[in-house]
Formats: C-alpha cells, structure tokens, sequence
C-alpha cells in the first residue's frame, strides 16, 4: 500500500495545481479581454504547474512499481536458494536474497576480469622469450636454448585457435617466435631447448576441482603453467574443439620446449639435445621475444566464451603482479582485498578459483551488479556476450526483443546457474542484474535456459507502465 501512497499524493497536487493553473489563466484572460481596447490573450495550453511539464517525474515511480511486481511474480519460480538483483545508474530497483552467497559458476570470472582491469591494467601484456648464456658464433649456438614462459594464456599456433567457430580467435603466435630465432642467425644448437616455468607455481589443477574436470573426460582446462602453448594439450581433434576430444600433457613446460624444438627443425635449425624443464640461468640474454596482445583480448575473450583455462592463468598472473605469488591463492587473495578496498559488498565472498569451476567459490548478486556498475569505464563490459549474437549467449533469444540488447556473462555447473550483465530496455534505459540460482540436484538444462531468457525479457520490456497522454488533465 505504501509503495503507492506517493505517486498518488503526486497526482493530487499535480491535479490541484494543474486545475487551479488554469482557472487563473482564464480569469487573466477575461480580465485583459474587458480593457478597452485590449487584445484578447488565449489560455496557456499548458499551465505552469501542469503535470504535463513534469511527466517522467510522476511516472517513473509506476514504472518501477510495475517492474518490481513483475520480478517479484518471476522470483516464485526460481528454486529457492536464488538471487536477483537490478539496478538503474547505480540505483537499486529490485533486490531478493541479494546479499545471500551462492556458488556462482563461471559468473566467478566476473571477479577475475574485474581484478586483471584493475591490478594488471589493460595494456599489460604478457612476453615469451628465448635466452643463451652462450654467443651465437657463425650460426652454432654452443649449450642450451632456453625458452622462458611469461604466462601468456593465448600463445598458441594456427592450426589450434583457427578451428574454433567464433573468429577472430585471438592467440600471440609462437610461429613468430620460432621465426625470429632463426632471424637471429641460429642454424644449430649443441644442446637441447629447455622450458623455463618459473614464473608460477607448479600446481596444474585447483585441488577443489572435481577430478572429472581435470582428466579425458572433460577438460575443463589444460594443466596451468607459466609456459603452455595450445592450452597444453597435445592432440586435439582438428575441427570439434570439445575439449573433451583433446589429450593434455603432464608436463606443460617439458612439452612446449619439445614443441618449440620442432618448430625449429621445421625451420632448418639442427638441434642435437634433448627438451626438459630447467629454470633459466641467471645472466642469460634475450636472443628473441613475442608479445602478447593486451591483457584486455585475453580478458575480454575469456568472459566472451568462457575460457577457463585464461581466466585460471590470469589469476596467477594477478598474484605474481601483485606479491609476486604466481598462484591460484596469490590472486584470489589479491583481488578480494581489491574488492574490499574498493567498498564492494564482499563479506560472503570467497573466491577459490577463477574459472568459477570449484562448487566452493562464494558470491552475492550484489557484488556482481557493484562490480558491473563500476566497470563502465573499463573494457570488462566489452567482454560480455551478446544475445543472439556472441559468444556464450550467440544461439540465445534469436529473433527476441532481448537479441542484441542483452550482453551478459553465463553461468552453468551441474547444481547452478547464473546470467549478470545489462539490458537496453524500450526507452534506452540501461538496466544492470545479477541472477544466481543453486539447485540440490542437477538443475535440467532447459529450465535454467527460460528462467534466464524469461528474466532478460522481462527487463527490456521496461518500462512497461501508463503512457504519459494518461497523466494529462481532462479537457
């Protein structure tokens, strides 16, 4: 009942005004008529304290009531461990169990783009080299090449990233590097190509991880290491990229130093050692580098198709930029003391991973609708997918009012399902929402799937309320 006593309070008033508005203007009207010799002025068509000069002030409190009543009515078929949360420049419409921590799926990388923005920066980059300690004399390198992993997420070849469907699949090109060794002068090493990892620790998998996610069976990610080249997967299939399909190796920096190697060979260069993993002597000089693109494509790709094994490498990074600790915890410590120091609503936050594939991870709808709000100014939102048009949301809600008005970033576990992003509503209004719900059983696909379309539908309908034509006084 409250809600409405103040629209109806305005109304009154404006109804008031507006009546009184008009009577004055034509008792000045006969008045100036009755002068000798005056001219008739005509009665203002819209009085001074007409409702009509004030519209939208009147009406937007309907307009939020009608949208409140609508996601309230959504929220009773959600299951009951859910959150949603919207707001509008900042402001808050609409909030139920807001604050209640859910586990969030790969809505988690939200955190993780938020933190790579922020600590990394975005036109921090990520640099593979190769170093000697022995000169280059008349083409004979004399020793080891070494080749130093800079945690480059996207180094990759073609063969790997062209077979993916969503192009341009953006990768730092370890061809390039190969070609600029042999620009060097090399044409023959007496040693072996050494992989250097140091940079992160050597932990392959987060140990809360489901084992399926780590083995054949799925995949969720390639072993992480500071050094990895096609997402350390050995074999792949050549045109299903299913991860599922792909054979990861056991030793990342091992296998991308022998990969290396055989780029080399390609290239002419004889090599008459072996590949291992060895940390780079200190002292030794860069023969040659490649450069990664901004960490905003590596970012921005990962929250476009969910790339889990990017958004696993970014957090290492984010922990060896800020305390030098290239680890899952490094980074997850960082960017929740980044978010806490910022004032985000984390007291329920615990981000275990990057991915959001630990069930352990921690997160309200509130702090994903504070951390997409305070990202207007930075890329992250550039990462979201589009309905209808782009990655995780490219065969979602075709042909709907929400294609290409929504851009949002999924969320899918077995027990959980989650959709944070903005939605462009019929009047230009940008509405930002967080959705988490968490199931005690597998929660079916196509359930999770309307649930999400049914809320992102209902936001671009807004707003949905009395014309203003409504709010004029009666003639």
């Amino acid at each position: 009942m409250r809600r409405w006593l103040l629209p109806f309070v305005l109304l009154i008033v404006a109804g008031f005004a507006s009546w009184q508005a008009v009577q004055t203007d034509q008792a000045l009207a006969e008045t100036v008529a009755e002068a000798d010799g005056a001219v008739t002025v005509a009665p203002s068509a819209t009085p001074m304290l007409s409702v009509r000069r004030a519209p939208e002030w009147l009406r937007e409190p309907l307009l939020v009531e009608n949208l409140e009543a609508s996601l309230s009515e959504l929220v009773t078929t959600f299951p009951s461990q859910s959150c949603l949360v919207v707001t509008i420049d900042g402001e808050q419409v609409f909030s139920r169990n807001g604050t209640l921590p859910l586990v969030p799926a790969s809505a988690q990388k939200l955190l993780t783009a938020y933190g790579a923005y922020e600590i990394l920066g975005a036109e921090h980059t990520f640099e593979t080299s190769v170093r000697a300690t022995s000169p280059i004399v008349d083409g004979v390198l004399d020793g080891d090449l070494f080749l130093v992993g800079g945690g480059d997420p996207l180094l990759a070849t073609s063969v790997y990233t062209d077979r993916y469907e969503q192009q341009p699949h953006f990768r730092t090109a370890i061809e390039r590097l190969a070609d600029d060794v042999v620009a060097a002068g090399i044409t023959e090493i007496t040693g072996g190509v050494m992989g250097d990892e140091e940079r992160y620790d050597d932990v392959r998998y987060v140990p809360e991880w489901p084992e399926r996610f780590t083995n054949v069976s799925q995949n969720q990610t390639g072993p992480l290491s500071a050094l990895t080249v096609n997402d350390g997967f050995v074999a792949f299939a050549a045109e299903n990229t299913a991860p599922s399909l792909a054979t990861a190796t056991t030793t990342p920096a091992v296998f991308a130093a022998a990969f290396f190697d055989d780029l080399l060979e390609d290239r002419g260069v004889i090599i008459r050692g072996g590949s291992a993993e060895t940390p780079v002597p200190a002292g030794a000089r860069t023969i040659a580098s490649v450069t990664s693109d901004p960490v905003s494509v590596a970012t921005n790709q990962m929250v476009d198709i969910s790339d889990n094994m990017a958004a696993e490498m970014l957090l290492k990074e984010i922990g060896f930029v800020e305390n030098r600790v290239g680890s899952t915890e490094g980074g997850s410590i960082a960017v929740e003391n980044l978010l806490a120091d910022a004032g985000f609503s984390v007291a329920e936050t615990d981000m275990v991973d990057g991915s959001g594939l630990a069930s352990e991870n921690r997160v309200t709808c509130q702090l994903l609708v504070e951390i997409l709000d305070a990202s207007t100014d930075v890329g992250l939102h550039d990462g979201l997918a589009v309905a209808g048009e782009s990655g995780t949301l490219r065969e979602r809600m075709v042909g709907t009012a929400a294609q290409g008005r929504v851009a949002a970033k999924t969320g899918r576990l077995n027990e959980v399902g989650a959709l944070a992003g903005t939605a462009v509503a019929n009047d230009g209004t940008v509405l930002t929402f967080a959705w988490i719900a968490n199931t005690t059983d597998v929660y079916p696909v196509e359930e999770m799937v309307a649930t999400q379309d049914a809320i992102a539908l209902e936001l671009v309908s807004f707003p949905e309320g009395p014309d203003v034509a409504s709010f004029a006084p009666i003639q």
